[in-house]
């Protein structure tokens, strides 16, 4: 294999590209040609009417003293390049006059490069010098997960559930905001059992819920049907999460919704972030123990994942994402049941 002798180090990389946030943006015609003269050698990896779009590029990078290479890619709108490497930023180039740094040019030009060097190889250059914490692929949760439920609890739920939906009826009259608080009160006390002793509806509510409950505790009499349903039915909640009864930071957590004619007359629990869904779990058990009517839609996926069964992105962000680090560690723990995505090579015109 050739030698490539990178003229970028990775900690260039850190000082010059700026992460996703916030965007380098540039006016500068001579950067911007050197752009169109290095997509103009391979075919566009997809086009629309909008835009053009190249991931088969990489730079050659020195790192801890050895050569490799990162996936670039190129995105071409209208009159703008937008430049983007892989965990590390973009920027984007526009023509103007503008005085820049002589480093975004080298970027170019080592990438226009480094694609001879890929033609010249066939393309086995790339597959030999991309690290795998610059690959993406993905794992089962199975390998990666401290804990997993076993396939047997699995099937005792679903069995569970499935009898429950056949067997429960309905409340056609929906439910009062003391039946609601109720029955989040059980879904809290089955997953939170500490943090609910002597906790009063309200207090449990106020502690784990979102708090922007928009007026539904301000409903006068709180055990009245008629009251909830003519706050539901109204405007004043838009915008509102009076029903996420678990909070999360991140995405949602959980959420409990009333009975109304949209779920046949049944609660609905649904689990966003599954970071909660054990204690998802534990509180679709507690609903079953009460012989509370509720749907869980989603419960064989939560259940998929709490088994191992869900796949996770490697090294790309994503709902679930397993960050691939190259150790001696990691290889032997994780890589043969990482399923790997094959790298772009480019297609030369």
């Amino acid at each position: 294999m050739k030698k490539i002798n990178p003229k970028i180090h990775h900690y260039e990389i850190d000082r010059y590209f700026h992460r996703f946030g916030s965007t380098a943006q540039f006016k500068n015609t001579e950067l911007y040609h050197l752009i169109k003269n290095l997509v103009s050698h391979v075919m566009p990896s997809q086009k629309d009417r909008f835009d053009l779009r190249w991931f088969c590029f990489y730079l050659p990078v020195k790192r801890s003293g050895r050569d490799t290479c990162i996936p670039m890619s190129v995105v071409n709108y209208k009159n703008v390049f937008s430049i983007f490497l892989f965990e590390a930023g973009y920027f984007e180039v526009r023509q103007g006059k503008e005085v820049i740094s002589p480093f975004y040019k080298k970027v170019v030009k080592e990438a226009m490069r480094f694609l001879s060097l890929i033609k010249q190889t066939n393309g086995k250059i790339v597959r030999k010098l991309v690290p795998y914490d610059y690959r993406v692929g993905k794992i089962k949760g199975r390998y990666i997960m401290e804990e997993i439920m076993s396939q047997k609890e699995k099937k005792r739920i679903l069995f569970q559930y499935n009898r429950h939906v056949t067997k429960q009826r309905g409340l056609e009259k929906g439910c009062s905001l003391n039946e609601y608080l109720n029955t989040a009160a059980i879904c809290y006390r089955a997953a939170y059992p500490s943090k609910t002793k002597e906790k009063t509806l309200l207090d449990m509510y106020n502690r784990f819920a979102d708090g922007r409950h928009g007026g539904m505790l301000d409903i006068k009499n709180k055990n009245s049907k008629k009251g909830f349903m003519q706050w539901y039915n109204g405007s004043r909640w838009i915008g509102a999460h009076p029903f996420e009864i678990v909070f999360s930071w991140h995405e949602h957590g959980i959420h409990l919704y009333p009975p109304s004619k949209h779920n046949e007359w049944r609660y609905g629990l649904r689990v966003t972030n599954y970071a909660y869904a054990k204690d998802f779990i534990k509180m679709v058990k507690a609903l079953f123990k009460h012989n509370i009517p509720f749907t869980a839609s989603e419960l064989k996926q939560v259940l998929d994942y709490l088994t191992g069964e869900t796949y996770f992105s490697v090294n790309k962000y994503d709902k679930l994402t397993f960050n691939y680090i190259p150790s001696k560690e990691y290889k032997e723990k994780y890589f043969k049941y990482i399923e790997w995505e094959d790298l772009e090579i480019p297609r030369f015109k």
